[in-house]
């Protein structure tokens, strides 16, 4: 079974080489120094086609020139990828509580002596993601399909509608379809959106490589 690959954010080198040693039966790690740029680790990050992120809350210890910390980088990330696993890595739990949007994803490093938990964790998060993509997607083609045969009723071409916008909203947010645009019920929108799963799907199948 091939491993999750994850990207772990850090300035820390020996943080790093810990991180790795700790999670190497678990996932396949991609090492991540943050850039002076925010927008630039973030686009390393989803260059990278990982399947989750995890960042050190504190990343300007050793680099003045950085302006900004995990928090900061994960909600930058989350503003792209709606609903992706995202995870806070501290030593100052309350500092990163405070400036997180997010407690549930906030973690202390310590938690790294305490076996395999955390890393259960991760992957759990991971495959809750993939499925629900996978049954939304499904869900998606199955109506489009049922479209080719029949006139859909209101209510089925509503809930393409949604799907599509939550299957690009998890994967690019920056790319999705207004939402007006969306609300035109017309056939030839529904062959639009049937190529536009297409091009979900290799999205997908890239995040796999």
């Amino acid at each position: 079974m091939n491993k999750f690959k994850i990207a772990y954010v850090d300035e820390d080198d020996v943080d790093i080489r810990r991180f790795q040693r700790f999670s190497r039966n678990y996932f396949d790690v991609v090492p991540i120094k943050p850039d002076k740029q925010l927008e630039i680790t973030a686009q390393e990050i989803l260059s990278s086609h990982v399947d989750a992120v995890i960042a050190a809350f504190d990343l300007a210890e050793q680099d003045e020139s950085i302006h900004y910390n995990g928090a900061n980088l994960i909600s930058y990330i989350l503003e792209q990828r709606e609903n992706y696993p995202v995870f806070i890595l501290t030593s100052y739990e309350d500092d990163a509580v405070l400036k997180g949007d997010d407690v549930n994803i906030v973690y202390e490093k310590s938690e790294m002596g305490d076996g395999e938990k955390f890393l259960e964790r991760v992957k759990t998060q991971i495959e809750k993601y993939y499925h629900k993509l996978d049954e939304d997607e499904k869900r998606l083609v199955q109506l489009i399909e049922e479209s080719r045969k029949r006139k859909l009723n209101a209510f089925e071409e509503e809930e393409i509608i949604k799907l599509d916008s939550v299957i690009e909203r998890a994967l690019d947010k920056r790319s999705t379809i207004p939402d007006h645009i969306r609300q035109r019920k017309h056939s030839d929108e529904l062959l639009e959106i049937l190529k536009k799963v297409d091009d979900l799907e290799k999205k997908l199948g890239a995040g796999d490589e």
